[in-house]
């Protein structure tokens, strides 16, 4: 059932699928979808657009999914990228889709920053799949590059510290320079979608 979920998630758009467990009990499914660069509140209909047609893609995935859990007799709960439940990064890293980043996102070998995550919580008997994705290279390749602290018009990275009160004030303003900039292990930036 775990490959038919992957699988399904992965037709309908989903970048990346991933597995963990809450209070090493309960299992989670993680999936990650598309953040273009080119969401910036400079075009603020583009960007309702855009994202709007991401949250709904993922909310008809997300549904599919959850139907056949219930099909199968497991509960569900399912968490959307605008759920107001908390933070998915965390999962994403348990899941193994990415491991933390410079930028304080969850940095994935092949999308780098760029992934919205949402969740389905469920009783259904799903394995873990932690390090599915991460490897020791792209801790390295984070480590190493500096791409987000160079980009920051916010300065957020000082002394080998994140300062979320400079970025905030940017970030809700639709600054991204730190998410576009991020390439994970690819040499060149993901193209917009």
């Amino acid at each position: 059932m775990q490959r038919y979920l992957t699988k399904l998630s992965l037709d309908y758009g989903a970048l990346v699928v991933g597995y963990t467990k809450i209070r090493q009990v309960e299992p989670v499914m993680v999936i990650g979808f598309p953040f273009s660069n080119k969401w910036i509140l400079n075009h603020p209909f583009y960007i309702t657009k855009r994202f709007g047609e991401e949250v709904w893609n993922s909310w008809k995935l997300l549904r599919n999914i959850a139907h056949v859990l219930r099909s199968e007799g497991y509960l569900v709960d399912i968490k959307t990228p605008l759920s107001v439940f908390g933070d998915f990064r965390p999962l994403a890293v348990s899941a193994g889709l990415g491991n933390w980043g410079k930028n304080g996102l969850v940095v994935n070998p092949q999308y780098g920053s760029r992934l919205l995550f949402a969740s389905i919580f469920t009783n259904a008997p799903l394995e873990s799949t932690v390090n599915q994705f991460v490897s020791d290279d792209i801790n390295h390749s984070c480590d190493n590059c500096r791409l987000c602290i160079k980009a920051c018009p916010a300065k957020a990275f000082e002394g080998n510290r994140f300062h979320k009160t400079r970025c905030f004030p940017k970030a809700i303003r639709g600054c991204s320079e730190c998410v576009q900039v991020c390439q994970g292990q690819n040499k060149t930036p993901m193209a917009a979608r």
